[in-house]
């Protein structure tokens, strides 16, 4: 977990898109270590007053080969990442503002990403680079001219009125870097000074010369001693003349931009990587998942065509046995009907007997049933019932003692 991370989770709380901002802003202090979140009040055109996150510190900008930092102020809307954010120049009490086409007297910041925000091509990131280079080729601020007091000059023992010290020239302050050895300029860690400051001390009735002015490009030049007058004698000190920087070359300009640039497009490229992987991984998984379903289709399809093939057996059977039950009752249709008495006839006249007495059997069972019914129904009397019954047994027993000897005359079992 990050520095701020629970510090920017607890103030994009009361976001609209809390997720996406918390993203985008924690990304930013994991690539510059010189900002930090903090909550402020961001008074609006219509005069509402909202408390936001602002993005506080500074950010690193390349000058002539030389790092520098500037203070900006990210004002992060509570509609982000859809709404682009508020930009400003925020100087400190040593800097004054320069305006131009990108930023105003105010400070605030003008640039074609900012005109141009669409989520999720815009980022905080890559707005944060395009300032980097953009103030890297017009510095937003400038160093306060600051003005040295006159030196109070020493008299000689004696009383003489007349100064012992030369009268010393005004020189150019340590505020913009000056080349070092290899001919680089070197980092004053901060920012780069617009006019070098000049000393307020002019001895009166000589020169003094203008100081240089223009950014980015600082003028200085070798000073030459002053005239001599009818005043008492001095000696004049002759300033080490400071050579002027060169010129930012298109090379320097290059290769600035194509470092913000390809830093750009690595961490574009990083994230669409990133992405693409996810996506993979995504369709790698749907890709199994379908494969797994597939399978089971085939399985189920098999199977259907397995069934499908005995049900088209069955089916042919059914016709085949339809159309021999037709064949059937067409030839019924043409004869007589058929007495159910002659419809069954015996081989030998004993199993025509014990046909007959099986039948006769089982029609006494019917009756005496039927008699039980009757007189459950109330239908008959129970002496009536009585009678029938006790006739209906004595047969029953005749008919089974008959059957009986019959079987065992034909070699049959005993029932």
């Amino acid at each position: 977990m990050g520095q701020y991370d629970a510090q920017v989770r607890q103030q994009l709380s009361k976001y609209k898109h809390k997720d996406l901002a918390q993203r985008d802003v924690l990304n930013v202090f994991a690539s510059f270590s010189d900002l930090k979140p903090k909550i402020d009040k961001y008074a609006f055109n219509d005069g509402s007053v909202k408390d936001l996150l602002c993005i506080d510190g500074t950010i690193p900008v390349h000058y002539k080969g030389a790092k520098y930092n500037i203070p900006v102020c990210i004002y992060v809307m509570d509609t982000h990442p859809y709404n682009p954010p508020m930009c400003f120049v925020r100087p400190t009490k040593d800097m004054l503002i320069k305006p131009s086409k990108n930023v105003d007297a105010n400070g605030r910041i003008y640039l074609p990403y900012l005109h141009e925000w669409k989520f999720p091509n815009s980022d905080l990131i890559g707005l944060i680079q395009v300032m980097s280079v953009v103030f890297g080729e017009a510095s937003p601020v400038y160093a306060k001219p600051q003005r040295a007091a006159p030196p109070r000059p020493t008299y000689p023992p004696g009383g003489s009125s007349h100064p012992q010290q030369n009268t010393p020239y005004p020189t150019n302050s340590g505020f913009m870097p000056m080349p070092n050895a290899s001919g680089q300029p070197q980092n004053s860690g901060y920012y780069p000074p617009q006019n070098p400051p000049t000393s307020s001390y002019q001895p009166s009735g000589y020169p003094y010369p203008a100081p240089a002015t223009g950014y980015p490009y600082p003028q200085s030049s070798s000073i030459t001693p002053y005239p001599t007058n009818t005043q008492p004698q001095m000696t004049t000190a002759k300033t080490p003349p400071v050579k002027s920087q060169n010129s930012l070359s298109d090379d320097q300009v290059r290769a600035s931009i194509q470092s913000a640039v390809e830093d750009k497009l690595k961490r574009r490229s990083k994230e669409v990587l990133q992405q693409m992987k996810s996506e993979i991984a995504v369709l790698t998984e749907t890709q199994k998942t379908l494969k797994q379903g597939q399978e089971t289709l085939e399985r189920i399809t098999n199977e259907l065509e397995k069934q499908h093939a005995e049900v088209e057996q069955n089916t042919a059977l059914l016709m085949r046995k339809d159309e021999e039950i037709k064949q059937v009752l067409n030839k019924m249709e043409g004869q007589q009907e058929i007495d159910i008495d002659e419809a069954v006839v015996a081989t030998a006249p004993l199993y025509k007997q014990l046909l007959n007495l099986f039948a006769e059997e089982n029609a006494i069972e019917d009756t005496m049933y039927y008699l039980s019914e009757a007189l459950r129904k109330n239908v008959i009397e129970t002496e009536v019932f009585l009678k029938h019954v006790r006739e209906l047994s004595r047969r029953q027993y005749v008919v089974k003692a008959l059957m009986q000897k019959a079987r065992t005359k034909a070699g049959l079992t005993l029932l």
